[in-house]
């Protein structure tokens, strides 16, 4: 795997699954976790590390949300955590137990989003996740042309990051492959500017190609065009089985 991608290739049941089932859980299991309890809280602590291990994407992958999670946590420790007189100075004030009990349960929310998200990342390719999300706004297809546009649009945008971010990274090695590196902040940080000038000129010469093929293809502004996906397997269904027992009991323990 890319150093710069999110995806980690792979044939485990995870990988394997229904992309519309992997968005729909995604969101489900999400937006339960931001009102279930504590026992919900604990059941999702352990269900994670489970698909990790089902999934086999190594913990490395997971180090980019550590030091998110630090600054969160220092953020809503002194948020909640710490009080201070109504007309007192800041440095008079001093934690509170329920504060910081609070603080730890939003961190913990947030942790466990962030993991089932990154997890969601790498078992599902950029072009399925652009499938699986476009497959839940089909209804605005129906009420308006404009809706197909969108839909396309959330299927390219995720398509073409990774590309962009390669791109970006191959931008990177040439300019230090160039050599003479300055060593002040200022000019680092207008080298660096400086590449994001060809990074657009890629971009928008990639655009232009796209947009070439696209009407020799017969695509238009306001046509439809038919999206397959692949049949449901066994194994979607058992998955769908399990994420609607998982979302129940997040629900029973709001």
């Amino acid at each position: 795997m890319n150093g710069q991608e999110l995806y980690w290739s792979g044939d485990s049941v995870l990988h394997q699954l229904d992309p519309r089932l992997k968005v729909g859980a995604l969101a489900l299991v999400s937006l339960l976790l931001t009102l279930t309890r504590w026992p919900g809280l604990v059941l999702t602590s352990f269900a994670l590390p489970g698909l990790v291990f089902i999934s086999r994407v190594p913990l490395k992958s997971f180090r980019g949300m550590v030091f998110v999670l630090i600054w969160l946590g220092l953020f809503y420790s002194f948020a909640t955590g710490w009080v201070w007189p109504e007309n007192g100075y800041f440095w008079q004030g001093y934690w509170s137990k329920p504060g910081l009990q609070q603080a730890f349960v939003m961190l913990w929310r947030i942790t466990l989003i962030f993991g089932l998200t990154r997890l969601f990342a790498a078992v599902t390719l950029p072009l399925e996740q652009g499938l699986g999300i476009v497959f839940f706004f089909t209804p605005l297809a129906r009420l308006s042309q404009k809706g197909t546009e969108f839909a396309l649009l959330i299927i390219l945008t995720l398509r073409f990051i990774p590309l962009l971010l390669e791109e970006a990274a191959l931008l990177w090695k040439a300019r230090l492959i160039k050599g003479n590196w300055p060593s002040s902040r200022l000019h680092r940080s207008w080298e660096i500017m400086q590449l994001a000038v060809p990074l657009i000129l890629l971009s928008l010469r990639r655009a232009e190609e796209l947009g070439e093929t696209m009407l020799a293809r017969g695509y238009g502004s306001g046509s439809y065009r038919t999206i397959f996906f692949h049949e449901r397997t066994g194994v979607d269904r058992w998955g769908g089985f399990v994420v609607g027992v998982w979302g129940m009991l997040l629900l029973i323990w709001h």
